[in-house]
């Protein structure tokens, strides 16, 4: 019984092993191409290691902190526009590679690429 307990254990371990392995780092900023229609210059992020957030070109949205959990992405801030508020947008981690995150949220989806 107790060799038995031992396999199982340490199949746990390798799997754990494995899975962490395979995760890409999401620290690093993250950028959405300017596209024709009117939006000057790229729209993103940085993640950094510390877990602050630099916003870039968001407008009203001031990113201040950001974490995983699972396979959400939570952006916390604030919203500076008219009628200012704390937030924190939930984002659930479609794909993450080297080079590209996607995110989804209500029905929307986008696809940042990594600078």
């Amino acid at each position: 019984m107790a060799k038995h307990l031992r396999i199982i254990a340490l199949c746990g371990f390798m799997a754990l092993l494995f899975a962490s392995c395979g995760s890409k780092p999401l620290e690093g900023t993250w950028v959405e191409p300017a596209k024709e229609d009117g939006i000057v210059g790229e729209i993103g992020f940085t993640l950094l290691k510390d877990g602050s957030v630099v916003p870039i070109n968001m407008g009203y949205s001031e990113f201040n902190a950001w974490e995983k959990v699972g396979d959400k992405l939570i952006l916390k801030g604030q919203y500076t526009g008219t009628n200012p508020h704390d937030f924190a947008d939930t984002l659930r981690i479609v794909e993450l590679t080297d080079t590209e995150l996607t995110l989804e949220q209500a029905g929307y989806t986008v696809t940042y690429q990594r600078k």
